[in-house]
């Protein structure tokens, strides 16, 4: 081996083992960065090594030459680059890091999600039944306006507030249906899709016979402001018998939920869960034209606090009850004017009653309900699981 071919091979024994000297792995940007940098160098240097021993090379290998009268090597004498001279750069030597949008660059707009009361009650919509199912909730076109008949829901008012992540406003409107005497009510939302159709995001506030939405607005920062009252006041009762509170609504990220405001009407540290249940009533044989049974009622605190005062009202079952009459008793455990001492959360009390009917009446059915007041007043405090606070039990012969 020549001593230039001595001094290319060292050269680049040298740049193989700076390159091994670095990393495999890079575990950043900022790492990716230096290694490249590092790299570059590191090629740099030895192909400028090489390029000048490239050139020396001829020059020395003439000058030696006895017949140093030859010219230079043409062109096609140049000594070709080893493959390990013209390295490809390894992936991570090529990793781009996430460049950030230019100034001029934008992301597409959210839909526009401001839907006046006529274009929403120009659509068909889906929306949440109501419970009573008097009207349809399915691909149906909503009243503007209080309608003529009870089996259409309409909208009574809408308001333009941000109820989901983008930035962009949507539409909550406060949905009407009126089975009966007082309407039923929820507030849903709605927006836009992409193409421009009115879609339904959801329900912002559910139905709720002891929180009825009365009046909605727009909430600083998102979501709605509902005006609830715990009833209605109808048929000559004074509307000073409602009770108001404001309650905020709105998404948190994951659903529509309450952000604030009050969430039971009466004492806070009476809500608590009474459940009541009753056994049926079994009739004895006919005495002087009468048959008598009994059944036990049972109220029981679930928790999480001790109970305001609590009654127990029964629905006389003259209607329902066929042939003949029964004498029910209308209260169990005070009256709706004299309810019963609190109840300790885990405790449970029982009374029993007793049912007198006809000789001639078969059977019937009565529904039971407890209802809890305050412990100086008679105003109702909201039960926070309304589904165990009614029951039926049969009066029955056998």
């Amino acid at each position: 081996m020549s001593e230039f071919d001595a001094l290319i091979n060292d050269t680049l024994e040298d740049f193989r083992a700076a390159e091994a000297a670095v990393p495999s792995v890079t575990p950043g940007t900022a790492a990716v960065r230096a290694t490249v940098k590092h790299r570059r160098t590191v090629r740099l240097t030895t192909l400028s090594v090489l390029g000048a021993l490239l050139i020396a090379a001829p020059i020395a290998a003439f000058a030696s030459d006895p017949h140093g009268n030859n010219p230079p090597p043409t062109p096609a004498d140049s000594v070709t680059p080893s493959p390990v001279e013209s390295v490809t750069p390894s992936p991570v030597e090529s990793v781009t890091p996430p460049s950030s949008p230019s100034a001029g660059a934008s992301a597409s707009a959210p839909p526009d999600g401001v839907i006046t009361l006529e274009q929403l009650g120009a659509v068909k919509v889906d929306f949440p039944a109501f419970a009573s199912g008097q009207c349809a909730t399915k691909r149906v076109t909503l009243a503007t306006s209080r309608p003529k008949g009870e089996t259409r829901a309409w909208v009574a008012k809408v308001v333009h507030t941000n109820l989901d992540d983008d930035s962009a406003l949507e539409t909550a409107a406060l949905v009407l249906c009126q089975p009966g005497e007082a309407p039923a009510s929820q507030v849903v939302v709605f927006d836009r899709d992409a193409a421009g159709n009115v879609v339904t995001l959801g329900q912002v506030v559910a139905e709720d016979s002891r929180a009825n939405v009365r009046d909605i607005s727009a909430r600083t920062g998102g979501g709605i402001v509902a005006d609830v009252s715990d009833s209605i006041a109808c048929c000559g009762t004074s509307p000073s018998s409602e009770r108001h509170q404001q309650r905020e609504f709105g998404w948190d990220g994951r659903k529509f939920r309450q952000l604030a405001g009050p969430s039971v009407f009466g004492d806070p540290g009476r809500a608590t869960d009474l459940q009541v249940t009753v056994t049926d009533v079994v009739l004895g044989p006919v005495t002087d034209g009468k048959r008598t049974g009994t059944a036990k009622v049972t109220v029981k605190n679930n928790g999480p606090n001790p109970s305001g005062r609590f009654y127990v009202s029964l629905e006389n079952c003259s209607f329902a009850c066929s042939g003949g009459s029964a004498a029910i008793p209308a209260w169990v455990f005070g009256t709706d004017q004299a309810p019963h001492a609190p109840l300790a959360a885990g405790d449970q009390l029982s009374m029993t009653i007793t049912v007198t009917v006809d000789a001639s009446f078969t059977e019937g059915t009565v529904e039971a309900s407890v209802s809890a007041v305050g412990l100086n007043d008679m105003k109702g405090v909201n039960d926070p699981k309304v589904d165990n606070n009614r029951t039926t039990f049969r009066i029955r012969t056998s």
